[in-house]
């Protein structure tokens, strides 16, 4: 569902009009110095509204009206959230005049509607034949008022739309999802002119929304492990947002959930690297005994690196310490009496694969490949460096096995 503003012919949506306001003269009266909006779905129009601006920052609501076979569905409160956000920005007040019914009233105080005031004897006055509603004849004409300077800020939104991109930046999104992810939220609620400068461990968000409203953020972003899940679930949220389906409220209590999101299970991760160390290790020429021990060490490597971040170790502790596990345990199985031949470099060829920054190499080619070459070095040099911090593990600890007479059959 889309809501578009109609600025010229607004007369040819009389019809949907007179579903909410049974005169056309009356109609006429205030549609030609209000705002029209269409609630438009499957490119069928199923929904209208029509807002006039008063002074002081005020302006009143003056009908809304769902075709009849989509009412039931959210249209109308969803088309009201809309109205009141976009204007939000110019109007401290919103006021909706209505029939002074229990079903209407019920309707707007669950959209944030408080009474104001009545207009006495208004409809007899002013219609020429009797309004109804639910069979009963309608007399007093009721006014409702919502506050519209809490609905929507500059900094309620850029605040969401950088905390959704710090989630993408630290779980391993590329640069230009992030910036697209800000851009499309602060968009989606009237924050227009949007400035972002990101690199792979910071955001920085300038923003105002055309009224000398300015907002600047900066938020640090350490680099970290990927998990695509909560990208995909941020993906999938920022596009219900531009769509019009989430609030502020429920995009931000969301992405709080999101955000705490848990791995998978510990004894999955561990089976997953047994399962990548011998997959690749076969594909790299090891042989099927050879993989199948590279299934074991990927396994036990694991173990150290899920103990290693529950500890918070630094990155080349990790990995260097991980080269030496993975060569070790590779020299201790050739060693080993186990029937048939095997040599160290298949097993640690394959085991050291789970170790390898594949995602975070990919996303600087990525990067740099998107001209966000700042952000792109970073994240190579990164990956890089972690490739530098294996070979050290490895390089180490061959050099002692071979310094202290070890042979080895490559």
């Amino acid at each position: 569902m889309k809501i578009q503003q109609i600025r010229r012919d607004k007369d040819e949506y009389m019809d949907l009009l007179l579903m909410a306001d049974p005169q056309r003269d009356m109609i006429e009266s205030y549609l030609d110095r209000s705002e029209v909006f269409v609630l438009v779905n499957g490119g069928d129009v199923c929904g209208i509204c029509v807002v006039e601006p008063l002074k002081n920052r005020k302006c009143e609501l003056k009908s809304i009206a769902i075709r009849e076979k989509d009412r039931g569905k959210g249209c109308a409160r969803y088309m009201l959230r809309h109205i009141c956000e976009h204007y939000g920005n110019q109007c401290d007040t919103m006021y909706a005049g209505m029939c002074n019914s229990r079903r209407n009233i019920e309707f707007f105080e669950k959209c944030g509607f408080i009474n104001s005031h009545i207009a006495v004897n208004f409809y007899p006055e002013h219609y020429r034949e009797p309004v109804c509603q639910d069979g009963v004849r309608m007399t007093d004409k009721v006014y409702m008022r919502k506050q519209l300077d809490s609905e929507i800020s500059v900094k309620k939104v850029v605040d969401l739309a950088l905390e959704a991109g710090r989630i993408l930046l630290k779980n391993g999104a590329e640069i230009f999802r992030v910036d697209e992810t800000i851009v499309r939220i602060c968009n989606r609620f009237h924050v227009q002119y949007v400035d972002t400068f990101i690199l792979s461990h910071a955001i920085f968000v300038s923003a105002e929304n055309g009224m000398e409203e300015a907002y600047t953020k900066v938020k640090q972003v350490p680099l970290s492990s990927s998990h695509l899940g909560i990208v995909a679930e941020v993906n999938e949220l920022s596009r219900e947002i531009e769509e019009g389906l989430v609030s502020i409220e429920e995009a931000s209590e969301r992405l709080r959930r999101i955000d705490g999101m848990p791995g998978k299970k510990g004894y999955f991760q561990v089976l997953a690297a047994g399962i990548v160390s011998g997959c690749f290790g076969y594909l790299l020429g090891a042989s099927e005994l050879e993989s199948m021990i590279a299934f074991v060490i990927g396994c036990l490597l694991h173990v150290w690196v899920l103990t290693a971040k529950k500890y918070q170790m630094s990155k080349m502790i990790v990995n260097i310490a991980g080269g030496v596990i993975i060569t070790a345990l590779a020299l201790l199985a050739y060693h080993l009496p186990v029937p048939g031949h095997v040599k160290p470099d298949g097993m640690i060829i394959g085991s050291i694969m789970p170790l390898v920054p594949g995602l975070a190499f990919v996303n600087a080619i990525r990067d740099i490949a998107d001209s966000d070459f700042l952000s792109g070095t970073v994240r190579m040099i990164d990956a890089l460096l972690v490739f530098v911090y294996i070979a050290v593990g490895v390089g180490i600890t061959l050099s002692i096995y071979n310094n202290m007479g070890g042979r080895l059959m490559l």
